[in-house]
């Protein structure tokens, strides 16, 4: 095959990229309120994988000319849920500190509802309670912990309602920065033992020119702490944002691992609490 043929097969794949991406952020997001958390129906749900996938595919795109950033293989490749074994629920507290609306702090749970065979896992969320409660649709096949496509997937919304700009190109300019990222090898502390553990640190407006109502994103910055030796990998998630030209306007989110339960004990539990 000559070098024009290669160049025009190339070319094709990556417009096939390019319409993948697209019909994802217009079709598959159209709204995340229209979907019940407890909901173990999975008439509707979607393939883990293959989101996890479409909210890398830009990245993936470019990975066709250039390596993927190590943030990239550990978010978007590694297999976070694969030592999960049994139907579980991974805990998570929610935190939000703001200058600008109420403060609050909440609970985040992935249901692993089942596992067939296949090992497929089918999971669903529950996200927050009350007015601050967000719907995401059931997955099934997920090997990746989709703890962190929520959060962003949350957090672009927020921003969204907060300036009436776009969630898709919030979103848009966090998979780009997480495409140019790279993994710290780093420690932290969790119980009474010291474990080693991968930060991903970005700032995805920088590069930006950004319009007035949103310039107190100039400076936003997100950090995802993983580590192997947590189930589901990943420990903390957290967003800051203080507006360069109002010191006073700050927000802070924290998305911190709780612990596991296999579904099995939570029942015993709840009988045990019955009878007594």
């Amino acid at each position: 095959m000559d070098k024009k043929s290669i160049m025009v097969k190339k070319n094709k794949l990556i417009k096939s990229f390019i319409f993948i991406i697209t019909y994802f952020l217009l079709i598959q997001f159209p709204s995340i309120t229209v979907y019940s958390q407890e909901n173990n129906d999975f008439s509707n749900a979607i393939d883990g994988e293959e989101k996890r996938a479409k909210w890398g595919s830009e990245e993936f795109k470019q990975g066709l000319i250039k390596e993927m950033s190590s943030a990239n293989v550990e978010l978007f490749i590694k297999p976070h849920l694969e030592t999960i074994d049994e139907p579980s629920r991974i805990f998570y507290k929610f935190t939000k500190e703001s200058t600008r609306e109420d403060n609050f702090v909440g609970n985040v749970v992935i249901n692993i509802v089942k596992i067939d065979d296949e090992k497929k896992k089918y999971i669903t969320f529950r996200y927050l309670k009350g007015r601050n409660k967000v719907r995401f649709p059931p997955q099934i096949g997920a090997k990746g912990n989709p703890i962190f496509m929520l959060f962003f997937e949350r957090d672009a919304r927020d921003m969204q309602r907060l300036t009436g700009g776009n969630a898709l190109f919030y979103r848009s300019r966090i998979r780009h920065a997480i495409a140019a990222t790279q993994v710290k090898d780093i420690e932290i502390d969790l119980g009474n033992q010291t474990i080693g553990a991968k930060e991903i640190y970005f700032k995805p407006f920088q590069e930006t020119k950004l319009k007035n109502r949103v310039s107190r994103y100039k400076d936003k910055e997100f950090r995802v702490i993983l580590a192997e030796d947590i189930p589901g990998h990943i420990y903390k998630i957290e967003s800051f944002s203080q507006d360069k030209e109002n010191n006073n306007d700050i927000v802070k989110e924290t998305l911190i691992y709780q612990g596991i339960k296999t579904n099995k004990t939570i029942r015993e539990d709840y009988k045990k609490k019955e009878e007594s």
